[in-house]
């Protein structure tokens, strides 16, 4: 009897222990389901909850998961400089997507990114892929804001020289590079420096100490005095260098070409550049009496097309006759904003649809107050751009 009392109990045990295992086990593939869907501040805190998740969070397979996710979830990114620290900030918002149109304003909340201490660093490129290339007097680093993580390049000899670097990705290879042009400075008397020579250099990004800078050699090119814009569209870096001219970058093969802008346009003589992604074109908008919106079809054949509108007045109510577009085209729709007014008034984006010819809403941007509060935002006009279609990669460089 007492053998049986035993023996019942040892069952009733191991059927306990099968269910709690039944209900408190999460398959593996489950848990890689939900953590692609965290943010990255998230998922580089969890990476400290195990070696297997160490290893699964940073495997390219969940790397490429969490990127088809957050590519759905596009943000507004906003880099600016605070004029008395000189610190360079990263900031992003949620943006706003609504599919109907609605012109009541809404707004949006600014999430601090990053901070970029060093005042060395002035100029910073559109994000490629949630990356953001920064520039400095002979420096150049490629920032991951999700991750917080820097790679520095080598630094460069300048001679004289500007600088200039754009950041590009080659989906096919699967890699980041950035363009480096060097360009002669000019005054009245011509050009002036120890070393007047036009350079275009590359350089893979990349954690390894192997890094270099290599020469693109392209005679084919005449020397040229401005560059403006910077944009990455499918493999390529387009950037404006002036007299209706705009040269690309081929990332995956390193060779540069130039494409005729349309002659009847001027936005590759407007600064900031209008340079943008058109569902995956290369576009371009220039203002004059009437709003119009090139879109370049046909990159070989350099064909181009466009779409025309009246100035709109209530843009010019909102914003003033001074308004810049950057960044990628959703649904058709162009985003328009006045750059440095953070201190006149409250900064906002609007968003104008040329097929319908009418703003489609506008979004207000605000700063969380304890952060306003630590670094004096809005006390002062600070130097500010805003790029849509921003997202987060958590892949570590």
């Amino acid at each position: 009897m007492e053998g049986s009392k035993r023996s019942l109990s040892r069952r009733l045990r191991r059927e306990q222990d099968h269910a709690d295992n039944h209900t408190t086990t999460i398959p593996f593939d489950l848990i890689i389901e939900i953590l692609s869907l965290l943010p990255a501040k998230s998922l580089i805190r969890f990476q400290s909850v195990s070696k297997l998740w160490f290893s699964t969070i940073r495997t390219k397979n969940f790397i490429d998961l969490f990127l088809a996710r957050s590519k759905t979830r596009s943000r507004l990114l906003l880099p600016f400089m605070h004029l008395e620290s000189k610190k360079r900030f990263i900031l992003s918002a949620q943006e706003h997507n609504n599919k109907e149109e609605d012109k009541s304003p809404s707004t949006a909340t600014l999430r601090h990114d990053m901070t970029i201490s060093d005042p060395v660093y002035y100029t910073m490129s559109r994000p490629v892929n949630g990356l953001v290339c920064c520039v400095g007097d002979s420096s150049i680093t490629v920032c991951n804001p999700a991750t917080r993580q820097t790679v520095k390049l080598p630094d460069l000899t300048r001679n004289g020289r500007d600088m200039y670097a754009r950041l590009g990705y080659d989906p096919v290879e699967d890699q980041y590079k950035v363009l480096c042009v060097m360009i002669a400075k000019f005054n009245s008397f011509g050009p002036y420096g120890q070393d007047i020579r036009q350079e275009h250099l590359v350089c893979t990004v990349t954690s390894s100490e192997k890094q270099e800078w290599r020469k693109i050699e392209n005679s084919t090119i005449d020397s040229y005095r401005i560059l403006s814009g910077g944009i990455c569209i499918d493999g390529a870096i387009y950037n404006e260098i002036g007299q209706s001219t705009i040269v690309r970058l081929d990332v995956r093969t390193e060779t540069i070409t130039l494409i005729k802008a349309p002659e009847e346009s001027d936005f590759s003589t407007i600064f900031p550049s209008t340079l943008l992604n058109y569902k995956g074109k290369l576009g371009g908008v220039d203002y004059k009496n009437v709003m119009r919106l090139w879109i370049l079809e046909d990159a070989e054949k350099q064909e181009w097309s466009s779409m025309t509108c009246e100035f709109p007045s209530e843009l010019k109510c909102l914003l003033g006759s001074y308004v810049v577009s950057t960044g990628d085209i959703h649904n058709g729709e162009l985003m328009v904003f006045h750059p440095w007014s953070w201190s006149l008034k409250p900064f906002c984006v609007c968003y104008y649809d040329f097929k319908k010819e009418s703003i489609i809403r506008k979004v207000e941007i605000k700063v969380d107050g304890e952060f306003r509060r630590i670094h004096g935002i809005g006390e002062k006009t600070c130097q500010m751009l805003c790029y849509p279609g921003y997202f987060e990669n958590i892949r570590f460089l």
